[in-house]
């Protein structure tokens, strides 16, 4: 969705950290979704297996929640629903803990989910809306990076004294501190000058080809981070290896912004997203060799092209549409694609003589992205054509 309707407006800084920390923190259902998927494990004595249906129910969950904002933007209250949605993903948390069966952890993960899809959603479209949003956005990617990787290094020893649920404790008490920042978020309605324009005018070749292509990344990429413990054990590691080749990629990654925000500067265009999208096709391939240096080399390069990719979508959906609907829809094409990928492999490939078949998927599914990738180049240098006659 996209609108030529200059909708920015003047933020305080109260405001701007709401809209961009909260999110942050959210997306710790995504990218630390190994640890929750553990303790889902490790809790109930389930399989993973069951435990991805929990999983799978949250990221749904959170796509839903973000593409919905999309669509709502500028016709409901924007603050009562931020405030809502951190609720909601302490009352997820909260069930998680007190549940005393899987099912119930099913729906109190999808409860959380729709919460942190909410958060994700609404704050990331109003830093597209926010006068210097655009380059907060692009640091949104390396923040929530750096929430991953703190969450990843305090979980573990925590168990020792909270037990399994260490994780669920953590997010809980984290959104908690976090509420009272919710409320700073500004109501768009009340001080706006410009109406948003109806979500169904809204949409646009660009905006429909951004957000095919970070679904189609997403299905790749977050599918073959979703085993990255199994093709690390293949190359000859152990979880605690794996461990700390996760923690290093996470903290390469806190360093994405600043790469991000100098390409933005330089192309504000869809080229750096398909170099980034043929980069990430040729980790994928070598992702899955049973080397130890590879795995080492790959598995942090991987990571950091993947949030690169994630901070500059978004940085470049805010420069097509001020109106933030984009940003919301591309951030639920994120989450969507993780819940899309697994399934497929799940159903598609087998993986009784090494995981080959895995990198391939990821290939394809990169290469896949030149296509929506094309329209948004075409549609630039028409635009730019048009702006010299």
């Amino acid at each position: 969705m996209s609108s030529n309707v200059d909708s920015h407006y003047e933020a305080s800084t109260l405001q701007k950290v709401s809209a961009l920390l909260i999110p942050c923190f959210a997306y710790v259902a995504v990218l630390g979704v190994p640890i929750t998927f553990t303790g889902i494990i490790e809790t109930f004595g389930i399989s993973p297996a069951q435990a991805t249906i929990a999983s799978t129910a949250e990221i749904a969950c959170i796509a839903f929640a973000s593409i919905c904002m999309s669509c709502i933007l500028g016709i409901m209250n924007r603050k009562t629903l931020y405030v809502l949605g951190v609720v909601l993903a302490i009352a997820g948390q909260i069930g998680t803990l007190q549940a005393d069966a899987f099912n119930h952890v099913v729906l109190y993960r999808g409860l959380a989910g729709l919460g942190e899809g909410l958060c994700i959603g609404l704050g990331f479209a109003s830093l597209a809306q926010i006068k210097g949003g655009t380059k907060l956005l692009g640091y949104s990617s390396a923040i929530s990076a750096a929430v991953t990787l703190s969450a990843f290094l305090v979980v573990p020893p925590l168990h020792e004294v909270l037990g399994n649920k260490a994780v669920f404790w953590t997010l809980a008490v984290g959104y908690s501190l976090l509420l009272p920042l919710a409320f700073a978020l500004p109501n768009i309605t009340k001080i706006q000058h410009v109406e948003l324009p109806a979500p169904t005018k809204s949409i646009s070749l660009r905006s429909v080809s951004l957000f095919a292509l970070c679904l189609f990344s997403s299905i790749g990429a977050n599918t073959l981070w979703l085993y990255f413990e199994q093709v690390g054990q293949q190359a000859g590691l152990d979880f605690a290896g794996v461990g700390v080749v996760g923690s290093v990629a996470m903290f390469c990654s806190i360093f994405v912004s600043v790469v991000a925000n100098k390409i933005f500067e330089k192309f504000k265009n869809a080229l750096p997203l398909v170099v980034a999208c043929l980069l990430i096709a040729v980790t994928s391939y070598l992702y899955v060799k049973p080397n130890l240096y590879i795995y080492w080399i790959i598995g942090i390069s991987m990571t950091f092209l993947y949030v690169f990719l994630l901070a500059y979508a978004r940085m470049y959906s805010s420069d097509i549409d001020t109106t933030g609907r984009t940003t919301a829809a591309a951030s639920g094409a994120d989450s969507l694609g993780m819940v899309i990928g697994p399934m497929i492999v799940a159903i598609t490939l087998q993986f009784d003589n090494g995981f080959a078949q895995l990198g391939d998927f990821g290939v394809l599914m990169q290469l896949l992205c030149l296509i929506p990738a094309a329209f948004l180049l075409v549609k630039k240098t028409r635009a730019v054509k048009a702006a010299h006659l």
